[in-house]
């Protein structure tokens, strides 16, 4: 009998050492709405405080600034944004932004944390970074630029990768593969430091 106990003890120990956890779906925050948002599942006004399940599709309007909070950064779309909140477990965060502005500012993330935003034509890595993307619909086109860090922007096209560091841009055109990074321009530093006010 003892023996059988000891047994089942190790079978225990055993199955529960090799037991790995899946990653737990998470929830987004919308920690300030200013204007008007709604969400796609089920058509109806957001407001601050809802929360939002991966999968889930915002649209802001004209005018309309809206935060989202998670355990891996914060969010701040502009007016006329369209993000698909793709992913959010305890490991990664995947937003894809169709069209409009968002400001990013990523918490520290841990080794094999992820932190993406897809647009049409990119996608953009970042760890503990402060940034703005800006997507058109129409023409698949768009900026990108770094208040703080660093983003690593791959072309989905041909897998070519633009590391674009704190102060920087980088201007996408899909008809165009000659990308050059390039400075910041003053206009685009002003409407980062909205990422202050991100609550």
């Amino acid at each position: 009998m003892k023996q059988f106990l000891s047994f089942l003890t190790l079978v225990s120990i055993f199955t529960f050492a090799n037991c790995k956890e899946e990653p737990k779906s998470k929830v987004f925050t919308i920690s300030f709405l200013k204007g008007e948002a709604e969400k796609s599942q089920e058509p109806k006004a957001l407001k601050t405080y809802d929360v939002l399940p991966q999968s889930e599709v915002i649209r802001t309007t004209k005018g309309s600034t809206l935060d989202l909070a998670s355990d891996l950064g914060t969010m701040r779309l502009l007016g006329d944004t369209v993000v698909s909140l793709d992913t959010l477990t305890q490991d990664a965060l995947t937003l894809s932004v169709s069209e409009g502005n968002i400001l990013v500012k990523a918490a520290k993330l841990n080794k094999g944390q992820s932190l993406k935003v897809i647009t049409p034509t990119v996608v953009a890595a970042v760890r503990g970074t402060q940034f703005w993307g800006q997507v058109n619909k129409e023409t698949e086109t768009g900026t990108f630029a770094v208040r703080d860090g660093a983003v690593e922007i791959t072309r989905k096209s041909d897998n070519v990768s633009f590391t674009v560091e704190k102060g920087n841009a980088l201007d996408i055109d899909p008809k165009n593969k000659d990308w050059k990074i390039r400075t910041a321009k003053q206009g685009e530093l002003d409407a980062m430091s909205q990422i202050d006010e991100i609550k």
